[in-house]
């Protein structure tokens, strides 16, 4: 192929591609709505994208990618808006935090043996989740019910080796290499080294610290998408290995969710990572889904859009109801937001009521962005139920090892990651853990 028309496709593909579900995406646009959806006024915006479709329908290859140039600059301006009295670190977060709370009832410690066995489910379930989700990834309820009626098991043989699964064996590793206490910058370095491609605002930060942009600037430079779901769908290790300890796991997913995220990508970390913090120590998934609003600032959108789902779904039971709720209160939210997606993925587990199954299924017949959601209801609900409590036809195609695209970490067994995991859960909180029998 020669270099113009490599120029070319080039160009025409950073307007329009396909995603791994079929799915047509339009960085550019996607790029424009995450703006809308942090507040900022995109009008501008909007008559440029007009005239960049128009250029892209009659392949005026060049002149799209200034127009293209002059939409980004729009957005830009706008990030600069967008990140005032954001917090830069623990502490200035901490400050944003609602007091007097407290933490549910806990029965410490943990047995190792109930500790080990719900965090093989939580890693489990959340392979199930992402598995199940991933062929339908950004599909809308209306397409998935068209294409396959009902989705009963998975689409295809099932399908491991994704994003939203690749990130935790690198807390695991920078753990071993730096301790509980390490940075941001630490982790970011490690992403570097580790990671061969990412997406979205995951992209945008590897980008940024190639170029020596380190955290906690490295989620803001030519990143509008840092309120998207990627650093939600991180959250649940961070959970496993402060059992019991939902500050702690908060703080732990507040420094991951720095090197690429802000606003409600940073919130909906935090809020999964105490959420799972707590469910991994016995306390009932609901109730862990209440109390870890104690750990994101009272104004955040997450918190809203918690309290907003757990209230419809509390009132009605019927899923074609809650999807048209949520298609209603959160259709404008881009499909791979944080927002929508936390709001599936709690919906889903009180369709599901506690059933493995059927919380599964009620998550990704909801659309939007099926892997996360799916995958996250997987996680919280491994946790709670232990691994020995899931159902083998969900679980035994997994097989017994986490393959991964993570240089270093091409294969896992799933009873090494129980082993890390616990071993640092216990040294993060040792209150928590026993070696007694169960």
């Amino acid at each position: 192929m020669n270099t113009r028309a490599s120029r070319r496709d080039s160009i025409r593909n950073a307007w329009k591609t396909t995603g791994d579900s079929g799915i047509p995406i339009h960085p550019t646009r996607a790029s424009v709505q995450a703006m809308q959806n942090l507040g900022c006024d995109m009008t501008a915006a909007q008559t440029l994208l007009a005239e960049a479709e128009a250029l892209y329908r009659a392949n005026r290859t060049d002149d799209l990618l200034v127009m293209m140039s002059k939409i980004n600059a729009l957005i830009a301006d706008r990030l600069a808006e967008v990140r005032r009295d954001e917090p830069t670190s623990w502490q200035e977060y901490q400050k944003k935090l609602p007091t007097g709370f407290g933490l549910p009832p806990l029965r410490l410690p943990i047995a190792q043996r109930t500790y080990d066995d719900r965090i093989l489910g939580s890693w489990l379930g959340k392979c199930a989740g992402t598995a199940l989700g991933g062929p339908v990834e950004g599909w809308s309820r209306d397409q998935i019910l068209r294409e396959h009626t009902r989705i009963r098991t998975y689409v295809g043989t099932p399908q491991l080796v994704n994003d939203d699964t690749a990130y935790a064996p690198l807390i695991l590793h920078v753990l071993d290499q730096y301790g509980p206490t390490w940075t941001s910058q630490d982790l970011a370095l490690e992403w570097l080294a580790h990671l061969p491609f990412a997406y979205t605002a995951e992209q945008s930060a590897l980008d940024n610290i190639a170029a020596g942009v380190m955290p906690p600037e490295s989620r803001w430079f030519r990143n509008p998408c840092g309120a998207w779901v990627g650093a939600q769908m991180r959250g649940e290790i961070h959970g496993l290995i402060a059992p019991a300890s939902p500050r702690v796991a908060a703080e732990l997913a507040f420094r991951d969710a720095c090197v690429s995220h802000y606003r409600e990508g940073v919130d909906g970390e935090v809020y999964v990572a105490a959420a799972t913090s707590l469910t991994v120590a016995g306390v009932p998934v609901e109730d862990a889904l209440v109390a870890s609003l104690e750990h994101v600032p009272e104004t955040s959108r997450i918190v809203e859009t918690v309290h907003s789902t757990l209230d419809f779904c509390r009132r009605s039971e019927d899923e074609s109801a809650v999807a048209e709720w949520i298609e209603q209160s959160f259709g404008g939210f881009h499909w791979i937001h944080a927002v929508p997606s936390l709001a599936c993925a709690i919906a889903g587990l009180l369709l599901g009521k506690g059933d493995f199954e059927r919380s599964l299924l009620a998550t990704v017949h909801l659309g939007f962005d099926t892997d996360c959601t799916a995958g996250l209801v997987g996680a919280l609900l491994g946790a709670s139920l232990g691994a020995s409590s899931l159902p083998r036809e969900w679980i035994e195609p997994l097989g017994e090892v986490l393959p991964t695209y993570v240089i270093g970490f091409d294969e896992i067994p799933f009873h090494e990651l129980v082993r890390r995991t616990a071993m640092w859960g216990c040294r993060i909180a040792p209150a928590a853990c026993s070696s007694a029998p169960a």
